[in-house]
């Protein structure tokens, strides 16, 4: 069965990692052995890699030359605490995470992996996302024992940790990476390294724990199963001693009937000793059901070892699965927190934006009006007809008057053409994209069609004049 591999990304604890990772003496000599599970025999298999770009810098001196590059590129000190943002119309906070330029992944791994192939996938992240690994140490010494108690139980928990420059030395910037570009270093990982992808937390819903307080919630539910199967079993033992002392009873209550049947104790006897008679039969029933009282108790301990042996093994399939399910849950809000601090960045650009563009627009209707102004009173009638016609819903052509003013001014120039073209124009700043539109169709009707208007007109003289209008008024 190929096993499954997954990557926990944190900020990386500079004062701890090297100490962690390389397993210096004086680590070793304060750790607490029995919380953390190292086993100095195997210490040994452990691998580490250096990167040529951290030098001969430890990650303090490494982390201080990276807030250098960012002063150095920004102009701006580097932003590592947690800072607060508090907006001004709703009072919200709005809480930013700080700089985080080395980070630490976390990546579960199998007996057989090989540096190599920590090194692929560290290339193939660089190469996807830009993050650069300056150190990877791959751990065999940490595991567990199922048993406390009992070494051998020993499980190992194959696993590596990668350093990670998170920053970007040509801007100073540090890589963004959603929710999705986690999902696909956690694809990268399994390729790299042969393994099959772990469950994604946004299916399975299931939080991280730390390393320490999942054995210790492992083994608080290994417990609870224990005590739940300790009381099912002494719930059987306990009706299985039932159904013996009914047998006895039983088994009594026969011999006591056969003692009855056969008149006196002494020929109960003479017949037991013969050899004959019920009270034999009874006798070798009642020692057959004594050894099979007998066997109950070796049938209750093979059942409680069978029992202890599937929850070990369901136990160890859970734990193998709640490892592969590491940190969803916190990269989840961490994009959550990345996409709200996006919006509100973005909704603030537009609302200025627009308030600029109103501006802008407000300034060019002052222009106008002022160039306005200056023009004749032809053009200004008949500016005055269209913008008019335009912002009235309910009008679907000019009146006459209106129609006359654009037409007086469109015979002023030698082409109707260019006129009409013009005083569209001069319109535009003052119309709704569908009032511009309703005013242009009805200046280009005057300029094709402007006799339309006195026969519409000569129509509607005629109407009022008629008997049957006079009657209606």
């Amino acid at each position: 069965m190929t096993q499954m591999t997954s990557v926990h990304i944190k900020p990386c604890n500079i004062g701890q990692s090297e100490a962690h990772n390389q397993r210096t003496k004086a680590y070793l000599d304060h750790i607490n052995a029995e919380k953390l599970y190292i086993r100095k025999d195997l210490i040994p298999e452990n691998q580490s890699w250096t990167s040529e770009l951290q030098g001969g810098m430890t990650l303090r001196q490494y982390y201080d030359a990276i807030s250098r590059m960012v002063k150095e590129k920004t102009g701006r000190a580097m932003q590592t605490k947690e800072r607060e943002r508090i907006n001004k119309k709703t009072g919200k906070v709005t809480k930013i995470a700080g700089c985080t330029p080395l980070r630490e992944g976390v990546v579960v791994c199998k007996a057989d992996t090989t540096m190599e192939q920590l090194r692929h996938f560290a290339d193939l992240c660089r190469q996807r996302f830009g993050i650069t690994a300056i150190q990877i140490h791959l751990h065999r010494d940490e595991g567990h024992c199922l048993d406390p108690n009992d070494t051998s139980t020993w499980k190992s928990n194959y696993h590596a940790h990668v350093i990670w420059d998170w920053m970007n030395h040509e801007t100073g910037k540090s890589y963004k990476l959603d929710a999705d570009d986690i999902s696909v270093l956690q694809d990268l990982a399994a390729e790299a390294l042969g393994m099959e992808r772990g469950v994604s937390k946004s299916e399975t819903n299931k939080q991280h724990l730390e390393r320490n307080d999942y054995i210790v919630a492992k083994q608080k539910r290994e417990l609870e199963e224990s005590k739940k199967q300790a009381e099912k079993l002494a719930k059987e033992h306990e009706q299985k001693a039932l159904a013996c002392e009914k047998l006895d009873k039983e088994i009594h209550e026969k011999q006591a009937k056969a003692n009855r049947e056969n008149g006196s104790a002494i020929l109960s006897g003479l017949a037991n000793l013969a050899g004959k008679g019920k009270y034999a039969q009874l006798e070798a029933e009642n020692m057959a059901m004594k050894q099979q009282v007998a066997l109950l108790s070796e049938k209750i301990a093979q059942g409680v070892a069978e029992r202890t042996a599937e929850l070990e093994k369901a136990c160890e399939r859970e734990r193998q699965i709640a490892e592969l399910r590491l940190d969803e849950y916190n990269k989840l809000i961490q994009s959550y927190n990345r996409l709200l601090k996006k919006s509100q960045s973005d909704k603030k650009s537009y609302e200025t934006a627009l308030s600029q563009k109103n501006c802008i627009i407000a300034n060019l209707i002052s222009a106008f009006q002022k160039a306005i102004e200056l023009l004749d009173s032809v053009c200004r009638k008949a500016l005055k007809a269209v913008i008019d016609f335009a912002k009235k819903p309910i009008a679907r052509r000019f009146t006459y008057e209106q129609a006359c003013a654009v037409n007086e001014f469109l015979d002023t120039g030698s082409d109707r053409r260019e006129a009409a073209d013009t005083l569209i124009t001069l319109s535009r700043p003052f119309l709704t994209e569908n009032e511009y539109t309703k005013g242009r169709q009805e200046v280009q009707n005057v300029e094709n069609d402007f006799p339309a208007y006195q026969r519409m007109l000569q129509r509607q003289e005629e109407r009022i004049a008629s008997p049957r209008h006079g009657r209606r008024l």
